[in-house]
């Protein structure tokens, strides 16, 4: 593992790369210019996607004064280590680890970016790989990310790297349980590996 300002990152060999960007607070654009608290064990999703698949990743590593998945790439240190790593690792999948807000009803949210149809299809077919095992059954609701003047990791992939991409959000129960967690994680990782 390698380490650059705000970013972790696990060196990979096959053309996978994960991010688990909101690990710690971090900034977003507002108003009142406050802090949006982290989002727990998405590292650690990524770190054991990783471990067994041999993809690549990308965690922050520290609390950010910026937002590392929202603020643009010249002022924007992850996501300038995520394009320096698609472009040259050649990657051909990018996943994007968030923690689900506890006010949504839903176990896993599923976003893609909407002008770029292989990113479409891999939602769909995550979104198969997730309701198996432990988790089969559980709500999986999947969504386009709205066509605004922000440009999330995904969209950022998608739109100028054309690398299809998606978004994944999972419930904090599901991520703060051992065993459902370990499941997430050998479910993607399944998926990934073939």
């Amino acid at each position: 593992m390698e380490e650059k300002s705000c970013v972790r990152i696990i060196n990979g060999n096959i053309p996978v790369l994960l991010s688990a960007p909101h690990v710690f607070s971090h900034r977003r654009p507002s108003l009142t210019m406050s802090y949006k608290w982290g989002e727990k064990l998405t590292d650690e999703i990524v770190e054991g996607i990783c471990t067994r698949t041999g993809a690549w990743g990308v965690i922050q590593s520290e609390e950010t004064s910026f937002d590392p998945n929202w603020h643009k790439l010249k002022e924007n240190p992850y996501k300038s280590v995520v394009n320096d790593i698609v472009q040259k690792e050649k990657i051909k999948r990018f996943i994007d680890i968030h923690g689900l807000k506890d006010e949504y009803e839903y176990d896993f949210g599923i976003y893609y970016p909407s002008k770029f149809f292989k990113s479409i299809s891999l939602s769909k077919e995550i979104a198969k790989v997730l309701n198996q095992g432990k988790l089969r059954g559980s709500n999986i609701c999947i969504f386009r990310l709205l066509d605004d003047y922000q440009e999330t990791l995904g969209e950022y992939c998608a739109n100028k790297l054309r690398v299809p991409s998606v978004q994944i959000e999972i419930a904090r129960y599901i991520r703060e349980d051992d065993k459902l967690r370990n499941e997430v994680i050998n479910s993607l990782s399944s998926f990934l590996v073939v």
